[in-house]
């Protein structure tokens, strides 16, 4: 385990010693952008750091329903709510199904995974799901609970499995590896799942992954889910988003875009030094590549590298090795990652 005293960006400093940091979910690197934290500072002076008050108090700051308005524009749905994190937006979320039919991924993150799950991967509990629904009628809509990308294994999840379900479903999608990365804007997995009037969609995710805010949302294609969610005490007796980060947030969407940009060159960088490299995993535009069991923490640090290493979701399970690549590095840190990959 490393232990820093700063913030990490490129790379990171362990008992004074310089190291190349390839961990980490800090995707844009908008939090070491001089320009997003000029805009951040902004937002402190007009608006404050913190907004300590209900979300259905009578005095009200307006940037949140700005703020929530941009995501929804963002996502294509109807009605967006923020919650102070994305792990609470998943809990809510998911708990509004308790006692309906669900079929969740065993793949799912814990935040959104609240029910019984059977021990299938993404494609296999997918073919199972289109079976089920397609020998059963239900009345009311099942819920499928399910991530968008599995970071552990550098995945996007592939949603046309669901154009083979023509009865009402409700589908609930943690796209919180997705959203601010995936798409020309980065509107995330929304942008990709097929868009049929059987379907209601529910995205559930963190803001911290990519867009460097700590806070989450719920974006919903149906108003009427959205209204209720509006309802619960989770929502109505909680205190929102700092409003200087999404002060930030509606101000700084050109740096996500250029930040985006850059992010994905870096990825397709790497991936062309490592084309010949059979025993590296990574999907196209997502920022993580899976390494093999010998390349660990201990191989790399020896290298003054730093990678992702650590067991997930169960700390007594088996390490996951991966290099997470951010928008702030360099080709020379990518021929550096690199090098020490093929030596």
């Amino acid at each position: 385990m490393f232990q820093f005293t700063k913030l990490p960006n490129r790379v990171a400093f362990v008992k004074q010693q310089e190291y190349l940091f390839f961990s980490g979910y800090a995707y844009l690197g908008v939090q070491h952008h001089q320009q997003f934290l000029e805009l951040v500072n902004e937002g402190v002076e007009k608006l404050g750091w913190l907004f300590p008050s209900s979300r259905i108090s009578n005095t009200q700051l307006s940037i949140f329903d700005e703020f929530e308005a941009m995501l929804s524009s963002l996502t294509n749905t109807a009605k967006t709510i923020s919650f102070s994190s994305g792990f609470a937006a998943g809990t809510v979320a998911s708990r509004l199904f308790e006692g309906a039919t669900t079929m969740t991924c065993s793949e799912a993150h814990p935040a959104v995974k609240k029910y019984t799950t059977v021990d299938l991967d993404f494609t296999a509990w997918s073919k199972e799901v289109v079976e089920t629904l397609q020998t059963n009628n239900f009345k009311t809509p099942p819920v499928l609970i399910v991530d968008a990308v599995n970071p552990l294994t550098s995945t996007v999840n592939d949603f046309n499995f669901l154009n083979k379900i023509n009865q009402s479903i409700i589908v609930l999608i943690d796209d919180s590896h997705g959203i601010g990365l995936l798409g020309k804007n980065g509107e995330g997995i929304s942008g990709l799942v097929p868009r049929k009037n059987n379907i209601e969609y529910i995205f559930t995710y963190s803001l911290s992954k990519a867009f460097s805010i700590n806070g989450g949302a719920i974006s919903c294609s149906n108003l009427a889910t959205a209204q209720l969610i509006e309802t619960l005490p989770e929502y109505t007796a909680s205190t929102g988003i700092a409003p200087s980060l999404l002060y930030a947030f509606i101000h700084g969407q050109n740096i996500y875009a250029a930040q985006r940009n850059q992010l994905q060159k870096n990825i397709h960088y790497l991936r062309h030094l490592l084309a010949e490299n059979k025993s590296i995993t990574n999907q196209e535009d997502i920022p993580v590549f899976l390494l093999p069991e010998h390349l660990d923490e201990a191989y790399f640090s020896a290298r003054q590298i730093i990678v992702s290493s650590f067991a997930y979701p169960n700390p007594q399970g088996k390490k996951i090795n991966r290099a997470v690549l951010n928008a702030l590095h360099t080709q020379d840190d990518l021929q550096k990652l690199a090098t020490a990959i093929h030596s």
